[in-house]
């Protein structure tokens, strides 16, 4: 027989049994929530969470690449109020508050000085975004999470996505969401970290790693591509990524088959939007709380059915 190592977490009982009514009480344990990544879109998973929590659907472990990672910490620091507290937080989210940058010309004037103040090769300054995520968030260690979390970062030296489990939060938020290019990496404890989206876009294989049983996945991004011909070189920088992106998901699908009970949960949003636009915040949750409600819905009915024959 195959030895397991010891989870790093306990759990009380091999099933979950996270709420009343909860469509997944039967699933084995533990029950994790798995987020993507995906600046903007990130709105969509706090209609998700909504759509879950509202359901009796709670985790008993969080894993998150970037947006996820920060949306995660929200969730797994206190389930019952996590949208509330989310939909606080993205009412505060826009370039501005993000990137230090309210206009285009302010913003070709941030990335100017923060070029000569020693940002190197990132275009914009870490404290926004150090700001938002201290708003965020009311635990100091990610071992302290009430639910046990992982955060996923990218280990830029070489290129391979590394857990967080332990040590200050908020620095493995900013690592985590550090995108190159845009801020400056996060060096903790003599390792240096970018996006954890770069190497682990939607942490599967890492839920895997941790110990997840099951798994609820949380991906905000766009389930299509956006079907036309890039005309800027943003939108061909856009359409890159997301191709980039996908490859990484069909991989992550390959490794869940058949190995434990998977909910994957439906993508609304747009194609054609930007991952950097962030006038769509209210749109996407809404998408995300009624797509998700809809889709738990089927599944309870299907399941009645089941038990039924």
């Amino acid at each position: 027989m195959q030895s397991h190592a010891a989870p790093w977490y306990t759990l009380g009982s091999e099933m979950s049994d996270s709420g009343a009514g909860n469509p997944l009480a039967h699933w084995p344990r533990p029950l994790t929530f798995v987020l993507s990544g995906g600046g903007s879109y990130g709105a969509v998973q706090v209609g998700m969470i909504r759509a879950l929590v509202e359901a009796g659907v709670k985790p008993d472990l969080v894993i998150g690449s970037s947006v996820g990672a920060l949306n995660g910490a929200v969730v797994a620091a206190d389930p019952d109020t996590s949208a509330d507290r989310l939909i606080r937080l993205w009412e505060q989210v826009d370039r501005r508050t993000l990137y230090g940058a309210d206009s285009r010309i302010r913003a070709a004037w941030e990335v100017a000085r923060e070029g000569l103040t020693g940002q190197g090769a990132a275009l914009c300054s870490p404290k926004p975004l150090t700001r938002l995520i201290e708003s965020a968030i009311g635990v100091e260690r990610i071992e302290q999470m009430p639910t046990p979390m992982v955060v996923v970062a990218t280990d830029l030296l070489v290129g391979q996505p590394k857990l967080l489990r332990q040590g200050p939060l908020a620095s493995a938020l900013q690592a985590t969401n550090a995108t190159p290019g845009l801020f400056p990496p996060v060096q903790i404890d003599g390792v240096i970290y970018v996006d954890g989206s770069v190497s682990a876009h939607v942490p599967v294989r890492q839920a895997l790693t941790v110990g997840a049983r099951s798994m609820i996945v949380l991906d905000a991004g766009p389930a299509h591509m956006p079907g036309f011909i890039p005309r800027t070189p943003w939108e061909a920088l856009h359409q890159a990524s997301q191709i980039m992106l996908r490859s990484q998901h069909a991989d992550a699908d390959e490794d869940l088959s058949n190995r434990h009970p998977v909910m994957r949960l439906p993508r609304p949003t747009p194609p054609a939007l930007s991952s950097f636009d962030f006038s769509q915040t209210r749109e996407l949750i809404e998408m995300g709380f009624n797509s998700t409600k809809q889709f738990l819905g089927d599944f309870e009915e299907l399941a009645d059915a089941g038990r039924r024959v």
